[in-house]
């Protein structure tokens, strides 16, 4: 306890020593949150919800299974999540299963399997952003890189299904189709509405406490005594949004520009992993579970972006 004690004051000195600096930092991160996240995340938030309040999320999972699911071996729920995280990106992988778990239409092991893999940058992102600094580096074709983000997890989630699916008791859509889990008294439109704008306003808020601090802790890098571009490939791995752009104007040559920021955007950073655990957290639902899959993933794509920058 003691030991604590004195890391926090520690912390708190650090902070107080350079109270400008850690004030720009953690402005620069309030920004992000209001500029570029919420405008951006809150209308999916607000729809996802609505589908699983109204029941939509289990027809548009049925409508992806005649598709997927010889491939995916995940309930028409756990499709509808797979679908929410690819395309709407982060957080939404973590959020879609959270309130899936919660209201029972998953079990705990489709669950976790699905965190394994549906958590990943949101293509609006990685395409207004990411592509366009590819290009200025001097990668033109980028399909190597797009499937780094999203092939790689699509992968490792069809091993995982398979994996799920041969640990499973039952058929997972068998058992979440045949035998639905009793599920709350549909509301009125209204009413969901409400619910939903109250909900996802509270855990935007959340969202941006957990990107406003982690900025502000950029502070401690500037105590280190490293290279300022080893300082900027650091940052990014606190807190993309702002450390993405930082490692773009190192002096490293294109090569490695390129490869730190891609594996920092695979890995998501410290902001990202604090973001997930709030939602983990409210539905009881595993964090070191996570964080090991996610580990997992970011190592295959940093071999991966490593390999192809050479060969390329």
């Amino acid at each position: 306890m003691l030991f604590k004690t004195l890391a926090y004051l520690l912390l708190i000195i650090l902070i107080l020593s350079k109270p400008t600096a850690t004030f720009q930092y953690a402005y620069e991160g309030l920004y992000q949150w209001a500029a570029k996240m919420v405008p951006t995340l809150f209308p999916f938030m607000m729809i996802s919800s609505i589908m699983v309040y109204s029941g939509a999320d289990q027809e548009l999972g049925r409508m992806l299974s005649h598709v997927l699911k010889k491939i995916y071996k995940y309930s028409s729920h756990g499709l509808y999540a797979v679908f929410m995280g690819f395309f709407c990106g982060f957080p939404m992988g973590a959020k879609v299963v959270s309130e899936l778990y919660e209201k029972g239409r998953i079990q705990r092991s489709e669950a976790d399997t699905l965190l394994a893999f549906c958590n990943n940058i949101g293509p609006a992102y990685f395409m207004g952003i990411i592509i366009p600094m590819l290009h200025e580096c001097g990668y033109h074709n980028t399909l190597p890189f797009v499937f780094g983000m999203y092939g790689i997890p699509a992968i490792y989630g069809i091993v995982m299904g398979h994996l799920y699916a041969a640990k499973a008791p039952s058929p997972a859509s068998a058992d979440n189709e045949k035998h639905p889990v009793p599920d709350s008294p549909q509301m009125h439109l209204a009413e969901t509405l409400k619910k939903s704008c109250m909900d996802n306003t509270q855990s935007l808020i959340i969202l941006g406490g957990y990107i406003t601090f982690t900025n502000a802790f950029r502070i401690f890098l500037d105590f280190l005594p490293l290279p300022a571009n080893n300082k900027n490939i650091l940052s990014s791995f606190l807190e993309i949004i702002g450390g993405v752009p930082a490692i773009y104007t190192t002096t490293f040559q294109s090569e490695q520009k390129v490869f730190w920021i891609m594996t920092a955007l695979c890995f998501g950073g410290i902001s990202c992993i604090m973001q997930t655990s709030s939602f983990l957290e409210k539905s009881g639902l595993s964090l070191s579970h996570y964080l090991k899959h996610k580990t997992v993933t970011t190592l295959i794509s940093a071999v991966y972006y490593f390999t192809i920058i050479r060969l390329f």
